[in-house]
């Protein structure tokens, strides 16, 4: 019976910590959500008060919303964490075994505390903080989203944050199917299942590494690139090498004409080439050819990718350099892009001081064209 009554009460308390989710993700405003987090920490544990206190940026504590007739403002604390604790002990006018005070956190940092005056009588301490945790968890991240709202930045920074976090399980996933691989003592269908594993976690590090590019150039002003002299014909060479081994069933023919040396990112520019081959053979037929044309001209070098495969419409040559745009439908090979692809080439182009054009029609086909000053400007 009194299991029965533990998971009736913690049934309830999850369906209580849903509608609070629910509510804080219609809320509309900082205020709103401050007001509402105090409000659903009172009724979820019956508590006679609750209180919210939030850090600024000199790490000053404030009480920014109660709950209980507290007091709606009280002076800001500046000093260590048991300060602050007593602080809203005192606030809330209960003693210490009635008082329960929980952290927000974002991102590893506290961000402030929400803190709530217990009932005489009610659950065990165990259930109070776990459901106070949780809900302070959502509120967490309800404020953060509704500060960088504000900004205009939650759905940027939340990519990246977002990617940094996934690429250490990722790395871990690609380790330990190549150590397992290495070994050589694994039955043929596990070897295969391991293969799939690690071609899976590698493709979703190349899209990663996408989204963290178009989340520096779209925050950061542009990526970042570490100028220095290269051939860019060498360098595009070795890049076409690869890519063949990769794609047996198409024809690249590389052209080579003039000085090619300048001043660039190897890896940047091996990247704008890499997405550009890429983009042309989703968009072209099996057994197809793919030309790039290298030249370099008294002040500058430059690149082509030429591909006959699917048109890109006249009134959206300007979109396809647009984040998660995709202007035609590819070849169907299982494919998937977030469609950032151009917007990054774009961006490296632009980051080493040079253009990036695109012609597209039924009768010359498709060509991108890379055109970097020899001397580039400070990246």
């Amino acid at each position: 019976m009194t299991t029965t009554i533990r998971d009736d009460r913690r049934a309830a308390q999850l369906r209580g910590l849903t509608e609070v989710s629910r509510a804080l993700t219609y809320a509309v405003s900082f205020d709103e959500v401050l007001q509402l987090t105090v409000q659903r920490a009172a009724q979820l544990l019956d508590a006679q008060a609750a209180v919210l206190m939030l850090a600024d940026e000199d790490g000053a504590m404030t009480l920014r919303a109660s709950v209980g007739g507290v007091a709606p403002q009280t002076p800001p604390v500046r000093s260590a964490n048991d300060s602050v604790i007593d602080e809203l002990q005192r606030v809330l006018g209960v003693p210490v075994e009635r008082f329960l005070g929980v952290p927000l956190v974002v991102g590893g940092d506290v961000m402030g505390i929400l803190a709530v005056a217990l009932p005489e009588q009610g659950s065990n301490d165990d259930d109070h903080e776990w459901l106070l945790s949780a809900l302070a968890d959502q509120a967490a991240v309800s404020l953060e989203k509704s500060r960088l709202d504000e900004r205009g930045q939650f759905r940027d920074r939340l990519i990246g944050i977002v990617s940094h976090d996934l690429r250490n399980p990722l790395n871990t996933i690609m380790l330990g199917t190549s150590m397992l691989l290495e070994k050589g003592e694994l039955a043929p269908n596990a070897i295969k299942t391991l293969g799939r594993i690690q071609i899976a976690a590698e493709r979703a590090e190349r899209l990663i590494s996408d989204i963290l590019d178009y989340t520096q150039a779209h925050l950061g002003g542009g990526i970042r690139v570490d100028r220095r002299p290269k051939d860019l014909g060498q360098l595009l060479r070795q890049s076409v090498d690869e890519f063949e081994i990769a794609h047996p069933d198409y024809e690249f023919e590389l052209v080579v004409t003039g000085d090619t040396r300048a001043d660039l990112d190897p890896d940047r520019i091996a990247q704008v080439l890499g997405n550009l081959l890429s983009n042309a053979v989703h968009y072209s037929p099996r057994n197809t050819r793919v030309g790039i044309q290298v030249q370099g001209d008294e002040g500058s070098v430059a690149f082509a990718v030429h591909n006959r495969g699917t048109v890109i419409p006249a009134d959206r040559l300007r979109d396809i350099f647009e984040p998660m745009q995709q202007v035609t439908a590819g070849s169907g090979r299982g494919h998937r892009s977030v469609g950032l692809g151009l917007y990054i080439v774009d961006s490296i182009v632009r980051s080493h001081g040079g253009t990036l054009g695109v012609t597209s029609t039924a009768l010359d086909g498709t060509t991108f064209t890379v055109t970097l000053p020899r001397g580039g400007r400070p990246g």
